[in-house]
């Protein structure tokens, strides 16, 4: 579908462009991005809605625990929902897999151009730690709060927007990921 395959490259390639230039993916972006996504699954049938249903509710949900740990903002959380409202949740997997490689790869970038300090992991681990044992009582500080104070974070709305166009457009198969 010519027309899906149009939208999902511009709610892709605008929440990328908003993540890097002013570090956040706005609400009208991600409004317009899950209704498109929601109107144009209803179109091919109440399965197909329900699978959109499905991958909303799981792009949510993976993300739930980075984003209550303070490692990334709410826009992403938001905008990994509406790709799977866009796709469904058949793609989710692979989609997952593919936005951690290009994070993963963006991350490596940012230790070796020095933007991240490698002390950060061990932070990162020991604040998982703190937040697991206290059961949720004691959390990190969000990306919103460390940004401020000067921190680097890595824009995942350009990993999820890279994965997103690399899982559906280049390895639409699953050929490369395996599933």
């Amino acid at each position: 579908m010519p027309f899906f395959d149009f939208i999902l490259i511009v709610v892709a390639g605008l929440a990328a462009f908003f993540d890097l230039s002013v570090r956040r993916i706005p609400n009208w972006l991600i409004l317009f991005g899950l209704g498109a996504g929601l109107i144009l699954n209803l179109y091919g049938g109440a399965s197909q809605f329900i699978y959109s249903m499905l991958g909303f509710v799981f792009g949510i949900g993976v993300f739930v625990v980075p984003f209550s740990l303070g490692w990334i903002g709410a826009g992403d959380v938001k905008y990994f929902g509406v790709i799977g409202a866009m796709l469904g949740m058949k793609w989710m997997p692979r989609v997952v897999f593919y936005s951690v490689v290009v994070a993963g790869i963006m991350a490596i970038g940012s230790v070796l151009l020095g933007h991240c300090r490698v002390g950060f992991f061990k932070t990162a681990w020991y604040e998982c730690k703190i937040a697991v044992l206290s059961f949720g009582q004691i959390l990190p500080e969000t990306v919103n709060m460390r940004v401020s104070k000067g921190a680097y974070t890595l824009p995942w709305g350009v990993a999820l927007a890279l994965g997103t166009i690399f899982a559906y457009f280049i390895d639409p198969t699953g050929q490369w990921a395996g599933f």
